[in-house]
């Protein structure tokens, strides 16, 4: 690992646990080695949840989308590089990119991140921090995308339901559900015939709430074209749903994204 004109490299290598049942990467640990990315190149520059919980302070993901080329086989290898962008109103925008060994794109991610006050979880303005991690000086690397609000669930009955169960595992240092838990109840509560024949092209998620060790919570799906889909996770809080999150994806075969 090394940080070269403030973007920082991490060499991975994919690992069985990484791997779905055909042994091809999955979703949701492209989206764990772009977040450990950020979060080590955050501790690198002083300025990681370890550093900022003295503080009373914490990075949390407000908003993600992840676009897919390709789900390498188990023990190759890829890099990942990362970097932050100039922030706008309570936003960090963090970019990642992961290339094989061939230096051809795998996966491609913006993200939102926002500095919290741990005990009014309310965010603060990130400036004050982010001169420790600094720009760099390629501009070409920054994309032109914003990520604005997902869509609600269209009006109708949801196409599919899920009902997973909070387990200590699924809450972080922040002490509330980690963001990878959500992404991961969204693919299982997917058709599992389908999910054997497809696999995510784009996966975007906005986050809404907070949810905790004792919430009940709930997935629900709706589909919006013939391979996309608009998911909610909703809780409920003194008898009414309160979203918790919303997510849009994109599909294709498996055999186009290996």
């Amino acid at each position: 690992m090394h940080i070269s004109d403030n973007i920082y490299h991490e060499a991975h290598r994919v690992h069985t646990h990484h791997c779905d049942d055909v042994f091809a990467a999955r979703l949701p640990y492209y989206f764990q080695a772009a977040q450990e990315g950020a979060a080590t190149h955050a501790m690198l520059c002083g300025c990681s949840n370890p550093d900022f919980e003295k503080i009373g302070k914490a990075w949390v993901l407000s908003k993600i989308k992840m676009s897919v080329e390709r789900y390498i086989p188990w023990s190759e290898e890829f890099t990942l590089k990362t970097w932050i962008q100039p922030t706008f109103r309570f936003f960090a925008p963090r970019e990642a990119c992961a290339f094989d060994q061939q230096g051809n794109i795998l996966f491609r991610t913006l993200a939102y991140w926002v500095i919290i006050n741990i005990e009014t979880r309310r965010p603060e303005k990130p400036e004050q921090f982010l001169d420790r991690i600094g720009l760099s000086e390629d501009k070409t690397l920054w994309s032109d995308q914003k990520l604005g609000k997902i869509p609600k669930l269209p009006q109708g009955e949801p196409i599919s339901t899920f009902f997973p169960q909070i387990q200590t595992r699924d809450i972080d240092s922040v002490r509330h559900v980690n963001n990878i838990s959500y992404i991961e109840w969204i693919l299982e509560s997917m058709n599992l015939t389908y999910r054997e024949s497809w696999k995510p092209k784009e996966f975007e998620i906005n986050f809404t709430s907070e949810s905790f060790l004792t919430d009940k919570l709930e997935v629900k799906t709706v589909q919006t074209d013939e391979h996309s889909w608009i998911h909610s996770v909703i809780k409920n809080q003194d008898g009414e749903e309160v979203e918790t999150c919303r997510a849009r994806s994109t599909w294709k075969q498996r055999s186009e994204l290996t």
